[in-house]
């Protein structure tokens, strides 16, 4: 009877964690819709350095929406003055013009990446419960 109630919880959580997902990747699309200037100022300014898009990011800056989660990791590293992770070696623009970057701008980069991160963890979440929800019925 307890596994019962807990599976059945497990599973409200489950589609808890969907709708945050949902919720999020609508708020990250509306969000990213309304500072997609600023975003593409950004891109622009780190082409005018010379220095060359490592690797995937390089590829991640051409795909929009879909890619800009990636890339404002990349950019939010810049502001602050260390190198991004998964660079493998590849030259990155080292000089302090992102760090110089109004608030206001490191602001939205700031959101933008948090709901992101938040959106993340709930997929992962989700997954989890599925997991969960899964092994429950399968060993009852």
């Amino acid at each position: 009877m307890t596994i019962e109630i807990f599976s059945k919880y497990v599973s409200y959580a489950g589609l808890l964690f969907a709708w945050i997902c949902i919720f999020c990747l609508i708020i990250s699309f509306v969000y990213f819709g309304i500072h997609k200037k600023k975003y593409e100022t950004l891109l622009e300014k780190y082409k005018s350095t010379g220095a060359p898009l490592p690797g995937a990011y390089s590829f991640h800056s051409m795909m929009g929406f879909w890619g800009a989660f990636p890339m404002v990791y990349f950019f939010r590293c810049l502001t602050v003055g260390k190198k991004p992770r998964g660079c493998f070696g590849g030259r990155v623009y080292t000089g302090d013009l992102f760090m110089k970057i109004p608030a206001e701008q490191k602001k939205w980069l700031n959101t933008y990446y948090n709901i992101n991160i938040i959106n993340t963890v709930s997929i992962i979440l989700f997954f989890v419960a599925g997991g969960i929800k899964y092994i429950l019925d399968i060993f009852p």
